[in-house]
């Protein structure tokens, strides 16, 4: 599995998560969450280009994925924040691909995915000052 491999299943399972977490939430977190959730669907789309352009085959995104019950809009946020860090974590690992055109979409995603990560902290009320994002701790 490459890291593009892995990047694209954590986008399925962003668009997954946004969708059964932002019915949870409402005003601006609503409004981020919806955002949020549009940069993943174009995400995912520019990573299936990528895989057309290289003539490499992705892997469908599964039906379901066993998440935490999602409560109230505290559980949601916090949800959404976790998807966010994980998949900066897994773009993050990508950027040290051998593979030129491998590793540039993995740093374009990584960008996308630490800006996502530093607005879901503001909305939280957490810094949003990262310097390593998707550096493991």
């Amino acid at each position: 599995m490459t890291a593009v491999d892995t990047g694209l299943a954590g986008e399925y399972a962003a668009i997954y998560a946004y969708g059964s977490a932002a019915v949870h939430l409402s005003g601006a977190a609503r409004d981020l969450a919806e955002a949020l959730e549009a940069e993943h669907r174009d995400r995912r789309d520019a990573l299936l280009d990528f895989y057309g352009a290289h003539g490499l085959e992705s892997t469908p995104a599964p039906a379901s994925y066993d998440i935490d019950p999602i409560e109230d809009a505290e559980s949601a946020q916090a949800l959404l924040l976790d998807i966010e860090m994980r998949l900066t974590t897994a773009w993050r690992a990508g950027v040290a691909s051998e593979d030129h055109s491998e590793r540039e979409i993995c740093l374009n995603m990584l960008l996308e995915s630490s800006k996502a990560v530093a607005r879901w902290r503001v909305a939280v009320g957490e810094s949003f000052a990262d310097p390593w994002p998707g550096r493991p701790e």
